[in-house]
């Protein structure tokens, strides 16, 4: 038959670690309730996607009706510019939400090159007089404006702050 003792309990004494230093890329206030200003820049960012979307396919359909060579490459500007602009701004999102530093200056980017995308298409839209690419571009500006703006703000600039220690005090909480 075994007999069991029981082991003897030792205690460690482990050293005093600080907790580490979150990364460029790791969400700076894990558990903390965002403001309402930062979901609201969030849910812009998302619904603002589908409007860059929208821009980049009537973009894509005035190439495929045909226009001059020189209207042509600007077209395709339009169409990269605003597809990867709705891309930045649907998938930055989340890190905007997390308080994700260095995304969240990508996601302002981003939202500046959705800004100079829909102002070339409403430009290349003059250019050859297309209605369906004005109204694509002028509803895409709109969004960027909004985003831009929303992305901007005090309270979500304090959110994503690199320094979270000197902005908490400060944060408005909003049940």
């Amino acid at each position: 038959m075994d007999e069991t003792a029981p082991s003897p309990s030792v205690t460690e004494q482990r050293p005093d670690t600080a907790a580490p230093a979150p990364g460029l890329l790791s969400g700076r206030r894990p558990g903390e309730r965002a403001p309402s200003d930062v979901l609201h820049a969030c849910v812009l960012m998302f619904v603002a996607a589908p409007f860059f979307a929208h821009l980049a396919y009537t973009a894509w359909d005035r190439l495929a009706a045909g226009v001059p060579g020189p209207v042509a490459t600007g077209l395709w500007t339009v169409l990269v510019g605003s597809a990867a602009a709705g891309a930045a701004m649907a998938g930055l999102a989340a890190p905007v939400l997390r308080a994700v530093p260095l995304l969240w200056r990508m996601s302002q980017a981003g939202a500046l090159l959705g800004m100079a995308a829909a102002l070339s298409g409403l430009h290349r839209a003059a250019q050859i007089a297309s209605t369906p690419l004005m109204v694509a571009g002028a509803l895409a500006a709109l969004a960027a404006i909004l985003v831009n703006v929303a992305l901007w703000t005090t309270v979500v600039r304090r959110w994503c702050s690199a320094d979270p220690a000197d902005s908490a005090g400060r944060l408005v909480q909003e049940d």
